[in-house]
C-alpha cells in the first residue's frame, strides 16, 4: 500500500480529518512533482553517491514529508537532542528520528514527519536527511548528507557534505579540511562561501546557468580550482540554475 492509499484509508476510517488528509497529500505531491519536473526537464537523474564520510562519525537520521528542520552543533552535549513531534531510537551506534505514533496507527507516522523539528548534535555526529518538501537549516555540524526533493537548504560552517536537492536553493558556508564532498542541485541556485581554514579542490559545473568562482587559484576555464593545499575535494553540480562559490 502506498502512502497516498494509507492516507485515504485513514480518512475513510475517521482517524484523520479531511484537512489533515489534504495537507499530507499536498506535501507528498509537491515532492513528487518537483522530482518529476526536474527529471523531465533535465534528463537522467544523478548516479548514486559512493558516500565518503569521516571515520568514527555517528549519525542521526531523519525522514520528513514536509515542514522545517533545524540542526545545530552543541558542544555541551554528549548525545543528540530532538525537539518536536518525534522520538529518537537507537540503530546500532546511530540514532533515527521516528514520527510519534498515535494509538499505534499510521496517523502518527505521517503527521510526525511534518511540522518543525529542532536538533542539537554533539561533536562527532552527522545528520542524514530524506525529505519530500522541507526547509533545512544546519549550523556547525560535522556532516550533512541525504536528499531534499523540494525545499531550500541553508548551511552555516558545515564541515562535510554529500547532498542532493531536486528543486530548491542552497546557500551558506562550508569549512572543508579533508575528505570528499559533493553537492548536486537539479533546479535552483547555489551560493556558497568557503570559510578560512579550508583546504579544498573545487570541481564546479553548470549545465544551464551562470557560474562565478572567486578566491580560488586556477584559470576561469579550468575544470578544477584550489584553495590552500587542496586536502579536501568538493564537487558542485548545478543542472539548471546559477552557481556562485567564494573563498573568504
Amino acid at each position: 500500500m502506498t502512502e497516498q492509499e494509507r492516507i485515504q484509508a485513514l480518512l475513510q476510517a475517521g482517524k484523520i480529518t479531511q484537512q489533515e488528509a489534504d495537507l499530507l497529500l499536498s506535501a507528498l505531491e509537491e515532492g513528487y512533482t518537483a522530482s518529476q519536473q526536474a527529471q523531465a526537464t533535465l534528463g537522467e537523474q544523478y548516479a548514486p553517491s559512493a558516500g565518503w564520510q569521516p571515520e568514527g562519525l555517528r549519525w542521526l537520521r531523519v525522514r520528513l514529508i514536509a515542514g522545517s528542520l533545524e540542526a545545530r552543533l552543541d558542544k555541551s552535549l554528549q548525545m543528540p537532542v530532538v525537539e518536536g513531534p518525534a522520538e529518537v531510537r537507537p540503530v546500532g551506534a546511530d540514532f533515527e528520528v521516528l514520527p510519534e505514533m498515535s494509538g499505534g496507527s499510521f496517523l502518527g507516522g505521517l503527521l510526525g514527519r511534518m511540522g518543525s523539528l529542532k536538533l542539537r548534535l554533539p561533536p562527532g555526529w552527522g545528520l542524514e536527511v530524506d525529505s519530500k518538501a522541507a526547509q533545512v537549516e544546519t549550523e556547525g555540524i560535522a556532516f550533512l548528507k541525504g536528499r531534499v526533493a523540494a525545499g531550500n537548504v541553508e548551511l552555516k560552517a558545515v564541515e562535510g557534505l554529500d547532498l542532493e536537492v531536486t528543486a530548491g536553493n542552497i546557500e551558506g558556508s562550508l569549512l572543508l579540511r579533508e575528505g570528499q564532498h559533493r553537492l548536486r542541485a537539479s533546479m535552483g541556485n547555489v551560493e556558497l562561501d568557503v570559510l578560512p581554514g579550508s583546504s579544498v579542490r573545487l570541481s564546479p559545473s553548470v549545465s544551464l546557468g551562470n557560474q562565478e568562482i572567486r578566491g580560488f587559484s586556477g584559470t576561469a576555464n579550468g575544470a578544477t580550482r584550489q584553495l590552500g593545499e587542496g586536502r579536501a575535494s568538493l564537487e558542485v553540480s548545478v543542472r539548471m540554475g546559477n552557481l556562485e562559490v567564494k573563498a573568504r
